[in-house]
């Protein structure tokens, strides 16, 4: 049951009264405050009764204000540590599937646990206000710059992946005010991005960064997006690692859009040529 309870609480506020509704809404969205806050408090965030909280308790199946909670913490927190499985070359297919499968499924997972939201949304309001964009990355996390490029200039942001080190270095120093350089990096150990920050920030760019925390990058880091590496990361390719930069991007894209008024990803035109010249 506590698997589902948060879309179990959402689904459930069309039968609701007015009050209940607000609970209903403020538990949803704010789930991590609620599981450390007394019922008093509660109360007072939603403008309810304890009486109210009680009913609102009992409508989900729970004997308790306690018991809701534990339920709710059970929701949000990851029933183990996660632990990266090694794929070996004596793994048959079906193994191959389930490994990656849960590896991907248990990062995303921790990743719910693990991100700061007040850290997504710093980052995504200092890039609402950027005069224009650079985003940096080397090796695989490349990938993740170039998608953020693209869904940046769906929203009409002034932006530019900019890949190469020669050209890296050469765009970070001509870095000036307004501007904001983006980093993406799984160990935020790499020389090339540790010296791109220091670079732009000594021209006066603002530094954002996806990486680890306590690493040489985040140092160099004006607002840091703290993204743990699950893998060994100078060892392998980063998959489970890289899943959830991706999904920071998303979530920096939806923060974006709301600073600048602006739609919805989901909701812009497409502008993919399949969507746009298909048959």
């Amino acid at each position: 049951m506590s698997a589902s309870l948060l879309k179990r609480i959402l689904d459930m506020t069309r039968d609701m009264g007015a009050a209940e509704t607000r609970i209903a809404e403020y538990a949803a969205s704010h789930p991590d405050e609620v599981m450390h806050m007394s019922m008093a408090a509660l109360s007072r965030a939603c403008g309810v009764s304890d009486p109210t909280i009680m009913r609102f308790c009992r409508r989900l199946g729970f004997d308790g204000y306690q018991e809701f909670k534990i339920n709710l913490a059970q929701t949000l927190v990851p029933a183990a540590p996660f632990e990266y499985e090694q794929i070996t070359a004596t793994d048959s297919v079906e193994n191959v599937v389930r490994k990656t499968c849960r590896n991907s499924l248990n990062a995303i997972q921790r990743a719910q646990v693990d991100l700061v939201p007040a850290q997504i949304a710093e980052a995504g309001e200092v890039l609402a206000r950027a005069t224009w964009t650079g985003i940096y990355a080397t090796g695989i996390s490349e990938v993740t710059g170039l998608d953020a490029e693209h869904k940046f200039q769906r929203l009409a942001m002034r932006c530019a992946a900019v890949i190469g080190r020669k050209k890296q270095w050469m765009q970070a120093e001509q870095s000036r005010p307004g501007e904001v350089v983006l980093i993406f990096s799984q160990s935020g150990a790499t020389r090339q991005m540790v010296e791109v920050a220091s670079a732009a920030r000594a021209g006066g760019a603002r530094v954002v960064s996806v990486t680890a925390e306590d690493s040489p990058l985040a140092s160099q880091t004006d607002v840091l997006i703290a993204v743990r590496p699950y893998e060994h990361t100078e060892l392998m390719t980063p998959l489970a690692s890289r899943l959830n930069h991706h999904l920071v991007v998303n979530m920096m894209v939806t923060v974006i859009a709301k600073a600048m008024g602006s739609q919805f990803p989901d909701q812009l035109p497409a502008l993919d040529s399949w969507k746009t010249d298909k048959i």
